[in-house]
């Protein structure tokens, strides 16, 4: 038993790590280099805004079907294999408009990533700060493993080399997930009677966690998504620079996200949350006045986010029962992906009108509205959901 246990967290973390590898090349490389193809923000802002609106329509419904099938294991290999194909398509692409589409279908798919690799996360756990904290620890370490290779790759060698990479986690994920699925990604078939999407929807701390989680998020999202070509068109920056941010503050998020995880369990989830949004209200203030390239690039590199990710999900894993906990993962996701999206669609108009500095000034403003809307209107689930998570004695398997 102690073996299969030991398997299944081996497989459910290396498969997360490969699974958000791709994205951070998406994230940190891809406008770049849509930029030096003449492309527009408002262009470059689609790479986060389409794959955003797709995770809005599509997360819940994966997390339903995870859900109700339990077929986590083959959404998963289809999920990357149509991430490597995508992937093995860019090097034949030259217009920017043809990126953007192949990266809004590859978002069709990995919107599954988040609803079921939480859910297995808590599925295996009561205490969920932790167990969310464990599963983006892995989802940060894809994210700078991809942008520390990625970055010498893009700063000395041609840009394909930078899409064979994304392709290869692709690839190597769906031979993890097809070799270890009886070992390691199993999930409990729940004896308890699921609730429907807008049976959810309707409950108003489900409600109210998803609108702060949105405004969060457009926060961190409507200038963080432009960062690395404020870096290097405006401050300077090097390529390289561009990529070593991108690792560090990705593995400190790793860390981070070990430390917020059991922080939540703690002093609370409300607490920590807010600590992350009057974080980004600082963090926006300070880089406005501050423009020296390396004190820019530390700043950012600072985990701010995991204290919003991090507390966000532990929230809904309390607000729902372990036969809702795929849909519930699935409307946050939702919830933030809206907000992610948003954030660069109208960062990019505001670049575009104005300069991209102005965009500073409106994520602060976003940042303290968060911060207010929580204190005001988030509040913990006193009565917590895992003594009503009944499992079976020998849960079946994710097929």
């Amino acid at each position: 038993m102690g073996r299969v246990v030991t398997d299944q967290r081996i497989a459910v973390k290396l498969s997360t790590t490969l699974a958000f590898g791709p994205s951070g090349i998406i994230w940190a490389f891809l406008p770049i280099q849509l930029r030096s193809l003449g492309a527009s923000f408002s262009l470059i802002s689609l790479v986060s805004f389409i794959p955003a609106v797709e995770t809005i329509v599509l997360s819940p419904v994966w997390g339903g079907i995870l859900d109700s099938t339990g077929r986590g294991a083959r959404i998963l290999v289809l999920s990357f294999l149509v991430q490597a194909l995508g992937f093995s398509l860019f090097p034949f692409l030259r217009d920017p408009a043809q990126f953007v589409f192949v990266v809004a279908l590859m978002g069709l798919f990995s919107s599954s990533f988040i609803p079921i690799f939480a859910a297995l996360a808590t599925e295996s756990s009561t205490q969920y700060g932790r167990a969310i904290g464990a599963f983006w620890a892995a989802a940060s370490l894809g994210y700078a493993s991809a942008t520390l290779v990625g970055g010498v790759l893009f700063q000395f060698l041609d840009p394909i080399y930078l899409y064979v990479l994304g392709a290869l986690y692709g690839y190597s994920g769906i031979l993890i997930v097809s070799f270890l699925t009886k070992q390691g990604l199993t999930i409990a078939k729940s004896v308890i009677h699921p609730e429907g999407y807008w049976s959810l929807l309707k409950q108003r701390d489900i409600g109210i966690l998803c609108g702060v989680s949105i405004l969060a998020l457009v926060s961190s999202s409507s200038f963080n998504s432009f960062f690395t070509i404020y870096l290097v068109d405006s401050l300077s920056g090097s390529r390289l620079m561009a990529g070593l941010a991108a690792t560090a503050t990705t593995l400190l998020g790793a860390i981070a996200f070990r430390v917020v995880g059991p922080l939540d369990d703690r002093i609370g989830r409300k607490p920590v949350f807010i600590l992350g949004a009057i974080g980004y209200a600082i963090y926006f203030a300070t880089i406005y006045f501050v423009t020296n390239t390396v004190a820019v690039t530390i700043l950012w590199t600072l985990p701010i986010y995991p204290l919003i990710q991090a507390s966000a999900a532990a929230l809904m894993s309390d607000y729902t029962s372990i036969a809702d906990r795929g849909k519930g993962l699935g409307i946050l996701e939702s919830a933030i992906s809206l907000g992610g999206g948003l954030g660069p669609l109208i960062g990019g108009v505001i670049a575009d009108a104005t300069q991209l500095q102005s965009v500073i000034l409106f994520a602060f403003a976003a940042a303290l509205g968060s911060a207010a809307l929580s204190q005001l209107f988030l509040r913990e689930q006193t009565q917590r959901r895992q003594s009503s998570d009944i499992r079976p004695a020998n849960p079946a398997p994710i097929k």
